[in-house]
């Protein structure tokens, strides 16, 4: 099921980004980024981490979002439970 939406699903609260991500990425790919983990579209996340975002939607749990920058890098967004704070963090940093 394509959950994916236009609007924000939830909101991200303070953004943190890892010393590397911030070296890693170019702000565009950071803002893309965070624009669609909020929208719901999760990247590259598993049929498993997607059921677990959709269940932490649901019931107030984090959510991971996978994405691939312009290197083909992976990096991850992770936005907590209470939906205060969202981290980038690159694949190594995670």
């Amino acid at each position: 099921m394509n959950t994916t939406t236009m609007s924000p699903r939830f909101a991200l609260g303070q953004i943190l980004i890892a010393p590397q991500a911030q070296e890693q990425l170019e702000t565009a790919e950071l803002r893309s980024a965070l624009r669609r983990h909020a929208r719901g579209d999760w990247g590259e996340a598993t049929p498993d981490e997607v059921a677990d975002n959709e269940r932490g939607l649901r019931e107030d749990g984090g959510v991971l979002s996978i994405f691939r920058d312009r290197r083909d890098e992976r990096f991850c967004v992770m936005t907590n439970g209470s939906r205060s704070a969202t981290m980038v963090v690159t694949w190594t940093e995670d």
